[in-house]
């Protein structure tokens, strides 16, 4: 049954001190309730000027007119906070029917046929409401706070408040201020109606900590000083009685409660030995969202769930993994996997959505702390699941339109020398999305990465950051070799495309005598390896005990795990900066897309070899070939 939001508005107004709540006077309640319920619900079916408004962008610029902070966890005691937590749920679901609406001049907004009935199918739970003045548990309960936050607004933006009703008692610990106008609201007969003069738009979120609204108007809106209506609630409320912490067990609306702690949640999809080094290091538990059972996924967990082994982890309770979700991402791009590169990458985003989707139905109130994967993030954000608690960012990589710039700067710098790269331009991100990812990334508490490129991106931008230190493979060191007569092998620890920086290694390496092995995907244009020795090779091979020098000069490279592998063994590594290798003993570090400084830093990273032994000194002697 639908547990309504809030106090009725006649309940008791006015009464001065608590009575005791009998079963007589909560039968009375709930038949007056549904008496006015259906009454309204007639009213509405014949009322042409109630709608529900759509999102707009037309006033996302337009001047700010009020706005509304409110904080989400300060009120109510240590004992109610899986109520408080509830709370919070039930906000993140209202806030999706309010944020970025527009509403238009002279036209009315009403929150309930804004939000709709809240209903536990929509994914409302238990949270708090005030009835006969004690804060009891109820379905959907809290989310007067956007009532209140919007009635406040709206007052001192100069709005009219065609139909708002005060609460008859407070919370104790009460936010806002003690004279603010209030609006409680109870399905669907006590509403809170707003109109204004001039077109108006309603910005919802709500961070770790606030509740913030703000109000948005054309210039024919002017905030006005203080409220321009009338306050309801002019006497002051006293302080409503808390079910959970009544000692009044008697009463005919105590019910008993099993208090819930807060808790964490890691909400995973790719495994890197960085952040699983990281993730061991954390102290408290936390419940694990994965993928999929897979073997590669056992690593993810922290030592103290491993006990048992791996049956043992299977059978805790702590992880929660998503194998229909896995199936149908894998099923999904192996249909994609000979399309267009810019589709490919469309099917990898949605992926991610299936997978965020899936792990947001299952956090519940009480998980106030997630460590939060990268690729998940957008989509979280999105669909408001991130609001309201404290998060820690996985980052791996750089933002997409970051991602997105970069390729097309090194589209347009290979098409002035002549070069056709298209699959440079395959790489293309919804606005929305791309939006989507900076606010939530401006929201976390941390981000933590290995990547250099990807560190100091963020800390430019003011983020707090936790550098990890890159984990190289466990390999014991090569024994150095000595060559004759033989030329440098030189390895590109990619497949053959052109983020990877291929077409500026071909370049760099023209007129040279060298061989080049490339571990992965061939070129699709056989022309580009004209008058090279080129081999291909996979990771499995026995490349590493026979390459000179690996080189990875990438536009774009957020796991250069061949290069890695390669420092394990003491081959020395020339990697573009955006490998994020920059600093780590045995990498050479030069621009992406720069010819020159590739061929300079290769000649270098060879010459020294060739003193120390391992190669002839000959094989560094370029022909006669001018290099383009």
């Amino acid at each position: 049954m639908d547990v309504p939001n809030e106090e009725e508005a006649a309940s008791a107004q006015g009464a001065a001190d608590w009575s005791l709540p009998t079963r007589r006077t909560r039968a009375w309640f709930w038949l007056r309730s549904r008496g006015l319920i259906a009454r309204q619900a007639l009213r509405n079916a014949f009322d042409r000027k109630l709608r529900r408004w759509p999102v707009g962008d037309r006033l996302a610029d337009a001047p700010i007119l009020f706005q509304s902070r409110s904080p989400l966890w300060t009120d109510g005691s240590d004992e109610e906070f899986i109520l408080v937590a509830g709370k919070v749920h039930n906000l993140r679901i209202a806030a999706k029917a309010f944020h970025g609406v527009e509403v238009a001049a002279g036209a009315c907004l009403s929150f309930w046929q804004q939000l709709g009935r809240p209903t536990g199918r929509r994914g409302f739970v238990v949270g708090r409401e005030i009835r006969h003045g004690c804060v009891v548990p109820a379905l959907a309960g809290g989310i007067c706070q956007i009532s209140n936050a919007l009635a406040m607004a709206a007052a001192r933006a100069g709005f009219e408040c065609v139909e708002r009703h005060g609460h008859t008692a407070r919370i104790e610990q009460a936010h806002g201020d003690a004279g603010a106008a209030d609006a409680t609201v109870f399905w669907n007969y006590v509403d809170l109606k707003i109109r204004a003069p001039a077109a108006w738009r309603i910005e919802l979120e709500l961070d770790a900590s606030e509740l913030v609204l703000t109000l948005r108007g054309d210039t024919g809106v002017t905030a006005a000083p203080v409220p321009v209506v009338e306050a309801i609630a002019t006497s002051p409320r006293r302080v409503a009685r808390g079910c959970l912490t009544c000692e009044e067990t008697t009463c005919s609306l105590h019910q008993p409660w099993r208090a819930r702690p807060q808790r964490s949640a890691w909400l995973l999809d790719g495994h890197t030995p960085e952040f699983e080094r990281y993730l061991r290091q954390q102290q408290e538990p936390a419940d694990l969202f994965l993928p999929s059972l897979a073997s590669s996924w056992r690593r993810w967990l922290p030592a103290s769930f491993a006990v048992d082994g791996w049956a043992g982890w299977r059978a805790h309770p702590a992880r929660r993994t998503f194998a229909a979700i896995w199936l149908r991402r894998r099923l999904w791009l192996r249909l994609w996997a000979r399309r267009a590169g810019g589709r490919r990458q469309a099917s990898v985003l949605d992926g991610q959505r299936w997978l965020a989707d899936a792990f947001r139905r299952r956090l519940r109130p009480e998980h106030t702390s997630l460590i939060v994967d990268q690729a998940l993030l957008p989509h979280l954000q999105r669909a408001g699941a991130l609001g309201g608690r404290r998060y820690e960012v996985l980052a791996g990589a750089l933002p997409m339109d970051e991602i997105q710039r970069r390729l097309d700067e090194a589209h347009e710098h290979l098409r002035t020398r002549g070069i056709r790269a298209e699959a440079l331009e395959d790489f293309r991100v919804n606005p929305r999305l791309i939006a989507a990812e900076h606010a939530a990334m401006r929201g976390a508490a941390c981000v933590v990465t290995a990547h250099a490129e990807v560190a100091a991106y963020w800390r430019e931008r003011g983020l707090r950051v936790h550098r990890l230190p890159w984990e190289l493979p466990a390999a014991s060191r090569r024994s150095a070799r000595t060559v004759q007569g033989d030329v440098p092998l030189i390895v590109l620890a990619a497949s053959a495309l052109a983020r990877k920086g291929v077409h500026e290694l071909v370049e760099a390496l023209r007129g040279w005598r060298c061989r080049l092995l490339v571990l992965g995907s061939q070129a699709e244009d056989a022309a580009l390896w004209q008058g090279l020795d080129i081999a291909y090779a996979s990771y499995a091979s026995d490349w590493i005990a026979r390459a000179d020098v690996v080189v990875l000069p990438a536009h774009v490279e957020h796991s250069p795990r061949g290069a890695l592998l390669a420092l394990a063994h003491g081959v020395p590594v020339l990697a573009s900066r955006a490998c994020g290798l920059e600093g780590v003993p045995g990498v050479t570090s030069v621009p992406a897309g720069d010819v020159d400084a590739l061929r300079h830093a290769l000649q270098s990273v060879l010459a020294v070899h060739s003193i120390n032994g391992t190669m002839p000194s000959d094989s560094l002697v370029s022909t006669s070939r001018t290099v383009s």
